[in-house]
């Protein structure tokens, strides 16, 4: 194996491994947590007069399915890139995702990232008195 093909097989290493981290384990996350606490939160906006149902009804879905779809495809590329460079490629992109996993899995937990993504989410068609009514006496 020449130096050339060595720096390569490092660069690529390298490469996959922030992509898994920094990409593929945020992206899983938040489309796992389009099903646990993002739709919870959104349910208990209905509750309190955030968003209406039908708002919900509309958005939550497509939202849940981009997530899931975006997840998929860089979770494909990362291991289609990675089983290619065979067992060495598959450890470079493993550990940094798992790592990632631990980094964001804060995205899971109904905290301030709820709220954030929450607001990014509905902005357009939620009753912005009740949220941040709402806001200020739970968090």
């Amino acid at each position: 194996m020449g130096q050339t093909e060595s720096n390569s097989i490092l660069i690529f290493s390298f490469i996959f491994a922030l992509f898994g981290f920094f990409v593929v384990a945020p992206m899983i996350l938040n489309a796992v947590s389009m099903f646990t606490v993002q739709k919870k939160f959104a349910e208990k906006m209905v509750e309190e007069g955030v968003i209406t149902e039908q708002d919900y009804q509309k958005i939550h879905p497509v939202k849940r399915n981009a997530g899931v779809l975006t997840a998929a495809i860089v979770t494909i590329a990362l291991i289609g890139g990675c089983f290619n460079k065979g067992m060495m490629g598959i450890l470079c992109a493993l550990i940094p995702t798992l790592a990632g996993f631990m980094k964001y899995r804060r995205v899971l937990e109904y905290n301030n990232i709820t709220v954030q993504r929450f607001r990014n989410t509905y902005k357009t068609v939620m009753d912005e008195k009740k949220y941040n009514k709402f806001v200020d006496k739970n968090f």
